[in-house]
């Protein structure tokens, strides 16, 4: 099995990041993806890379969640792992390390959000022990 490492995300790695980010369907610059990683601690944020062989194949972004009617939680914002390096640990490992993180800083919830057409994903994170806890419809619109 290769050898698997996970780290600090850098402003650096905002290539391979804005390109592993294209296979969740996201265009993000690497201008963009190097301004958002800088700012990670700032927003109380924290992301890490998954390196395969010294290669960048997998990256994952938590952030603490805080609304008024319930308690803060570390929020799973983006997980990737190339599609070549899956079902190698890499994602298990990513997730481990924003465990970690979030314990640290006093969180006793993960959560996470998953589109409904990625089943492989859903089945991902049950593995994972994540408890499907409902289903919801997503709106947007532009600020006027």
């Amino acid at each position: 099995m290769s050898d698997i490492q996970i780290r600090p995300l850098f402003a650096s790695d905002a290539p391979r990041v804005a390109e592993l980010s294209r296979e969740l369907g996201y265009e993000v610059s690497t201008n963009d993806a190097s301004l958002r990683i800088a700012g990670l601690e700032a927003r109380r944020e924290s992301a890490y890379a998954g390196l395969v062989d010294s290669l960048l194949v997998g990256w994952i972004h938590a952030a603490d969640r805080r609304l008024l009617q319930e308690p803060p939680v570390l929020e799973i914002g983006g997980l990737v792992v190339a599609e070549t390096s899956r079902g190698k640990g890499v994602g298990q490992r990513l997730v481990g390390a924003v465990n970690r993180w979030g314990r640290k800083r006093g969180h006793t919830q993960l959560f996470v959000r998953s589109n409904v057409t990625r089943s492989d994903a859903h089945g991902f994170y049950e593995v994972l022990g994540f408890v499907r806890d409902k289903t919801s419809h997503t709106f947007s619109r532009s600020i006027l």
